[in-house]
Order: structure tokens, then C-alpha cells, then sequence
């Protein structure tokens, strides 16, 4: 069978050989082991069990299992895992030492293992709530905390009175459409403050002792006025600073372009960075995948929030990410890559120069009955971009700053996996 990783190296030999299996692994997935229901007992859970097909054992009588959310590699590096039965790379557990040891065909590639489940995950906060119920998730060391989950983009009121509303949400999401997340939380739309206890609450469990994280990321759903989403990103700060959380983490500030005032203000209270998303970023394709940020903020605003950004916490802290293949589906998309690729990279000529970081994850349809993900930009597709974008880093020396995003922060990112690479060989001399 040809080796996929022997064929990376050859094609992308500038990328490290971290970088090329981490892609690989993103792409490929690894087949299922029973290592991997095992592991469930201590590791980070996916958000979706694995159900085993015919012809696999049980696990403990079960056909449903758990499995891990992340590959943890030895330097690191942050993967996330998929099963996938016909993928060349497999995993198995050394029987005496437990080691789980990744494979490709029969060659042994690296030991690896998972991302523990935190103990703060299981506790309870002072009122029985548990913890990981109060908006708080955490992938390696960082923390995200989303206590207004749902986006008004989904439910923009109508201009006419009795008229029905618009869904004016970004084509690929469904992460913010309002749904029972909001009740446990206290979140009404068009309501800016959030419930004291639930703020409360999420507080807590960010200063659980065991966090094990370095970095705390403040996002929510989209708000329909910029400086209202403003006011409640300071309400979120104003308490974590009261607790000393803004000391304890690098708190980044993940929401829409909002006013320079509220940046300033997120600044002084220990806010260290901000994250406003773009998502795509040539006009044409903004306006068809994000109507809502099109039409009731504008790409020009977006751009220029980011640029402010910059001017108020500076060019190693701001970053906007990008769904990588949002702009390849649907009515109106790309018909040819090369115009993704080229505008993506356009992207990277734009923003980084100007300190502001492109990022890019990607973007995974969901198909069959499964809800088996794919993602949309193929595995060389992906690769060329980030060697480019890389390059425009190099070129600018301006590289993602790891107090802000990580290698273990970074599961489906590969811009702090190179940038580590170079910079570590670098400082190896």
C-alpha cells in the first residue's frame, strides 16, 4: 500500500514532518482500536460516541462507545481524531506499558496518546451546577467560554410590523442557532447582560485550581448591534478580572467588530487579544456565506475593526479565522480551487502585514447517515495554503503568538505548528 506520509514528504518537503502528519491524520483519520473505547475512561470525550459496525466486538457489552476528542503527539501537537475504517494509519496499545503507538500500514510512526478530561469537568460549582454546564469547554490549554451561545443572526426581526424574521446566519453554521443551550444559561436574544449567576458560575469553574490551561477565550453568538455585543464581552471581563482570571490566562476577546471604546475598555480591564472572525474573505463570497456580518455590519467595518484591534492591543495579538471550503459549497461558490486558494492566500497579503493573523480551520460538511464529516478543501489543497501563508509570516516576521494560539490549542489549525517548527529550529541553532 503507498504511503501517504512518504508522499507528503515529497511534494511538501518545506513542511515539517509534524506538520505533514498532522494534515494527514486530519484528512485520513486513523481505523478503530479498541484502545480508543478504553482510553474514553480518562481522556477528553468527542462530542459524538462511535458506533461500532458489524463485525466489530462489543466494548464492555456496548455497541455505542466513547471515544477520544484529540490526539495529543509527543512535542504537543494537537489532532483532532476520526475513525475512519479504511484510513492507512491505525492504532494499537503496548500490552505491557499501555503506550499507544500510531502506525502507518505496518511502520511505526509515533508514540502518542489523548487530551486528558480536566478534573474541573466533573465538579460541581458551590450551587450543584456542574461545571462543564456552565458555557465553560476546553480543548488542550485552552479555555472557551461561551455563556450566550445563541446567534440573532438566525432570527434578525423583520422591518415590517407582523413580518416574519430572516435567518441571515453564515451558511455553514450551526453552532449559534438559538436552541436549548440558552435556558441553563439565562440567555434571551436581543437581551445584552447576562444572568449574575451565570456569570457566577462560569467564573468558578475558571478558577478551578486543575484547569491545566494557559489561554481563556471569551465567544458568543452574534449580536444585531455591535456596541450592545461590546457591552456584554465587558460585562464577561469585568468579572473575570474581579476574580484575577485576566492575570491567570491570556484572556482573548472572541466576538463581532465592535466598537475601538469597548476594545479599550476589554484592554484596561486585562483583555490581552481579540479574535473577530471574517470567516471568507473575498466581497463577493462574504456577502453570499456571511449575509448577516455583509449586511448588518459590512466586510469594510469588519476589516477596519481588525485594524483597530491591532492599534489597541497590538500586532502580536489579533487574529481573525477562516472556514477553509465555505467558499467551494453551495449556490454561487467557487467553481474552480485555484480561485480559493488564490483568494485565501490574498487574504494572508491583506492581514498579515498589518499584524492582524489569518487562520484557518476547516470546513467539514456532514454526510450519511452517520453524520460522517469531510472536509471540503482536500489534504494538498491545504497544505498549499498554509506553506504560503507561512511564508507570508516568515517574509513579514510576524508569526502567531503562542501565548495567545498554541500547538495545543490548535486541533484543526496548522499556523502554530509551523510557526513553532521554525522557530524552534531556529533557536536549536
Amino acid at each position: 500500500m503507498d504511503s501517504v506520509l512518504d508522499r507528503l514528504a515529497g511534494e511538501f518537503p518545506s513542511s515539517p514532518d509534524v506538520v505533514r502528519l498532522k494534515a494527514a491524520l486530519l484528512f485520513e483519520g486513523v481505523q478503530y482500536d479498541q484502545c480508543l473505547a478504553e482510553a474514553a475512561s480518562w481522556a477528553f470525550p468527542n462530542f459524538m460516541p462511535h458506533h461500532l459496525p458489524p463485525g466489530e466486538p462489543s466494548f464492555q457489552g456496548q455497541r455505542v462507545v466513547q471515544i477520544p476528542y484529540l490526539f495529543r503527539l509527543p512535542d504537543d501537537t494537537q489532532v483532532r481524531l476520526r475513525i475512519k475504517p479504511q484510513s492507512p494509519f491505525r492504532l494499537s496499545a503496548d500490552p505491557d506499558s499501555g503506550q499507544i503507538v500510531l502506525y502507518e500500514n505496518d511502520k511505526v510512526i509515533s508514540p502518542t496518546s489523548f487530551e486528558a478530561r480536566e478534573a474541573w469537568t466533573d465538579m460541581l460549582t458551590a450551587d450543584g451546577t456542574p461545571m462543564k454546564a456552565t458555557g465553560l469547554s476546553q480543548h488542550g490549554e485552552m479555555l472557551v467560554l461561551n455563556v450566550a451561545p445563541g446567534c440573532e443572526y438566525f432570527v434578525v426581526p423583520s422591518e415590517e410590523p407582523g413580518g416574519k424574521s430572516k435567518n441571515l446566519s453564515c451558511k455553514f453554521c450551526l453552532y449559534g442557532l438559538p436552541d436549548k443551550r440558552m435556558e441553563p444559561l439565562g440567555q434571551e436574544l436581543y437581551v445584552i447582560n447576562m444572568p449574575e449567576p451565570t456569570l457566577d458560575r462560569v467564573v468558578e469553574a475558571c478558577a478551578h485550581t486543575e484547569t491545566n490551561a494557559r489561554q481563556l477565550y471569551i465567544v458568543g453568538g452574534s449580536m444585531l448591534d455591535m456596541a450592545e455585543e461590546g457591552r456584554r464581552f465587558i460585562q464577561i471581563a469585568e468579572h473575570l478580572a474581579r476574580a484575577g482570571l485576566t492575570e491567570r490566562y491570556y484572556v482573548a476577546c472572541g466576538s463581532g467588530a465592535i466598537p475601538k471604546s469597548a476594545m479599550k475598555t476589554l484592554r484596561d480591564l486585562g483583555v490581552r487579544g481579540a479574535c473577530f472572525n471574517l470567516e471568507v474573505w473575498d466581497p463577493k463570497q462574504f456577502a453570499r456565506i456571511c449575509p448577516g456580518k455583509d449586511q448588518i455590519v459590512g466586510r469594510e467595518r469588519w476589516i477596519e475593526s481588525l485594524e483597530e484591534a491591532v492599534d489597541v492591543f497590538g500586532v502580536d495579538n489579533v487574529m481573525t479565522a477562516f472556514v477553509g471550503g465555505a467558499e467551494l459549497e453551495g449556490d454561487g461558490a467557487f467553481t474552480d480551487p485555484q480561485q480559493a486558494l488564490d483568494s485565501a492566500i490574498e487574504s494572508g497579503e491583506y492581514l498579515i502585514p498589518r499584524g492582524i493573523q489569518a487562520v484557518y480551520s476547516l470546513h467539514w460538511k456532514m454526510t450519511g447517515k452517520n453524520r460522517g464529516q469531510e472536509p471540503i478543501y482536500t489534504l494538498d489543497f491545504f497544505l498549499k495554503l498554509n506553506e504560503a501563508l507561512f511564508e507570508i509570516r516568515k517574509r513579514e516576521g510576524l508569526f502567531t503568538n503562542p501565548d495567545f494560539f498554541s500547538k495545543r490549542s490548535a486541533y484543526m489549525q496548522l499556523e502554530p505548528d509551523y510557526d513553532a517548527a521554525f522557530n524552534g529550529a531556529i533557536e536549536a541553532g
